[in-house]
């Protein structure tokens, strides 16, 4: 028992001292971001020099850097599993600074969860969640805690409302429809699609096969970059949905070995029948898309 104790011990101190050399190392403009790594494999960053989608690995969760032109959106704040670099640290080895966009999907923890530390670590211009109805707004006290920083910081907080428009960079990132106050909160997710040039990248959260229905009401329209519905679910990504955006890319966020099957056969399956490259971070670690080069970049895990 002991041994394994002093093994856990000497394995935390070795990746703290690691990870720390290698934060002054990248800051010192000494070694490339993306050459220093976690023991494990997993990235501790990526270099966002350039225009880039970064789906972050976070285990059985979800959170998105969207990098343009120095400027950030992040899509959700996922929870940080152990052997992955929290969202909050990536964004510190990412160069991050100020957030222009942070986008809250929906409220389950595994996309909130590192929201207030990053809320209490960069300035945040503006924060758009879901508009929700009275039975659907939460009323626990991490809410309730959210609400009063997003005072206190002077945040700008705005509901989703179909159309809006928020400039990051040298793109933009619209509201693609309104929210859908469904009782399953998982169909409470926002749908946002950011565009630079002809690149797009479009994200639904968690939303499941009738979200989806109702969504292409509102859009219809080839992507070139997806992030799979709920991780992967067999609940989403139904045929109808994927062949109406026909992504270019997938990028799924999944753990490994997760309780939850993620990403689910029948979706990989699809994806593999229609021809549709895909990542998943479970395998991958962080999944980087260079909006520039319009191409997936090889600096995570293989």
């Amino acid at each position: 028992m002991k041994q394994k104790l002093k093994g856990r011990l000497k394995k935390a101190v070795y990746i703290a001292v690691v990870s720390f050399i290698g934060y002054v190392l990248v800051h010192l403009g000494i070694v490339d971001a993306k050459t220093i790594r976690w023991s494990d494999g997993y990235p501790v960053t990526i270099q966002t020099a350039g225009d880039t989608v970064s789906v972050i690995s976070t285990g059985q969760s979800d959170s998105a850097l969207i990098s343009s032109g120095g400027k950030f959106c992040l899509i959700d704040a996922g929870e940080t599993y152990s052997g992955h670099i929290g969202v909050e640290e990536y964004l510190r080895y990412a160069g991050v600074k100020e957030i222009e966009l942070l986008v809250i999907t929906h409220f389950h923890y595994d996309h909130t969860s590192e929201l207030l530390d990053i809320m209490d670590s960069f300035k945040i211009k503006n924060i758009v969640i879901p508009n929700l109805s009275k039975e659907n707004v939460p009323t626990d006290d991490y809410f309730k805690v959210f609400l009063s920083k997003v005072e206190q910081k002077g945040i700008n907080l705005k509901p989703a409302v179909k159309g809006n428009e928020y400039t990051v960079g040298n793109g933009k990132l619209t509201i693609l429809a309104d929210t859908y106050n469904d009782l399953t909160i998982n169909d409470t997710s926002v749908a946002a699609l950011f565009t630079q040039g002809e690149f797009t990248y479009l994200s639904t959260g968690d939303g499941e096969a009738e979200y989806e229905k109702r969504l292409l009401d509102d859009f219809r329209g080839k992507v070139t970059v997806l992030a799979a519905g709920h991780h992967g679910s067999g609940d989403a990504s139904t045929e109808e949905f994927i062949k109406a955006v026909m992504p270019d890319f997938v990028a799924i966020s999944a753990g490994k070995n997760n309780d939850y099957g993620h990403p689910h056969k029948r979706v990989t399956e699809l994806f593999d029948k229609m021809g549709i490259p895909y990542a998943v971070t479970a395998q991958k670690g962080t999944i980087v898309y260079s909006i520039t080069e319009n191409k997936l970049l090889e600096n995570g895990i293989l």
